[in-house]
């Protein structure tokens, strides 16, 4: 009896032992697979078919020599016109004039009687005058203000007298009426004589 007694106690210890040692066995695998990332499940032939479905993205665009996509070309850049802007002012008409200028030495003395003609600024065919070029530039110079402007009697002119010389000026000038008179009886009137020198002679010069 006590030998079957020892042989039942070390069957049931034996199987306590096995019954423990295979979860510990079980725990161990899995621990082992888990540090070791676990092998890779191999795709299904259904898991292939749907990824090779998925559309792939194009490579059919532009790229540079390095692979990557290549920069957009930059438009060329519109060119500046260099000439001169539209509706600039164009440069003033040129002077035309037909004019007689009469000098007086004196009130005994015969009036000498110059004609001077300027076309486009030029002197033309019926100038008497002894320079014309100097006499057209004289006109472009002073404008037909000059020559149909009042005298101004509240500007204050200096007592001086310059000689018993007159003249006038008649005629047309850009369209303009002229008929101006010239005398030497005071430092103004000396003034505007000496800016129409190139008409009228030098003042006092006989």
């Amino acid at each position: 009896m006590k030998t079957t007694d020892t042989t039942s106690g070390r069957c049931r210890a034996d199987r306590a032992v096995v019954r423990l040692a295979l979860p510990l066995a079980v725990l161990s695998l899995a621990l082992s697979a888990c540090t070791q990332g676990g092998s890779t499940a191999e795709p299904t032939d259904q898991e292939t078919a749907v990824q090779s479905s998925t559309p792939q993205p194009s490579s059919t665009g532009p790229s540079s020599a390095d692979g990557g996509p290549a920069p957009s070309a930059t438009p060329p850049a519109t060119p500046i016109p260099t000439g001169s802007p539209t509706g600039s002012p164009s440069a003033a008409p040129a002077d035309n004039a037909l004019l007689t200028i009469s000098v007086q030495q004196d009130a005994g003395a015969e009036p000498v009687q110059y004609v001077l003609e300027c076309v486009d600024g030029a002197p033309g065919p019926a100038s008497t005058l002894p320079d014309p070029d100097a006499g057209c530039a004289a006109l472009a110079r002073l404008g037909t203000a000059f020559f149909t402007a009042r005298p101004n009697k509240d500007i204050m002119c200096t007592q001086q007298y310059g000689g018993p010389q007159t003249a006038s000026i008649t005629g047309d000038f850009n369209g303009t009426s002229v008929l101006a008179s010239f005398a030497l009886t005071d430092g103004c009137e000396i003034s505007r004589w000496d800016k129409a020198r190139d008409l009228l002679g030098t003042a006092g010069a006989q």
